[in-house]
């Protein structure tokens, strides 16, 4: 259930806009900390709309969605930040790999779930 109904440009744009907070380490630093929080702010505004879309009022502490999904769908992504957050600053590439990396995963495992739960 809690698959169905979202939009495929959602997970493109969910997955663009976490591909986007990685690519943020590359900016000097404040500029860095005030694109990844503008982004940020824009997501959960993204997630609030396409919430409502679904008719779902989803809140910070109870979802449609079950712990597994969750865990499938955003921890090869958080995964994938937090070794970025770690080896941003001995490798200069390491932003540019890993924004690929999250988009894929967060983008792909959102498609692939989605187009399942639909054929259920």
């Amino acid at each position: 259930m809690a698959w169905v109904g979202y939009p495929a440009w959602y997970w493109v744009a969910t997955g663009a806009g976490l591909a986007a907070m990685a690519l943020g380490t590359l900016l000097s630093d404040w500029w860095g900390l005030v694109g990844v929080a503008v982004v940020a702010v824009a997501l959960v505004g993204l997630v609030r709309v396409v919430s409502r879309i679904r008719g779902v009022c989803e809140g910070w502490t109870r979802s449609a969605m079950r712990w597994r999904d969750g865990v499938v769908l955003y921890g090869p992504a958080m995964v994938v930040l937090t070794a970025n957050g770690i080896a941003s600053r001995a490798v200069w590439w390491s932003p540019v790999v890993a924004a690929v990396l999250v988009f894929a995963a967060f983008a792909g495992a959102g498609l692939t779930l989605s187009a399942r739960a639909a054929r259920r």
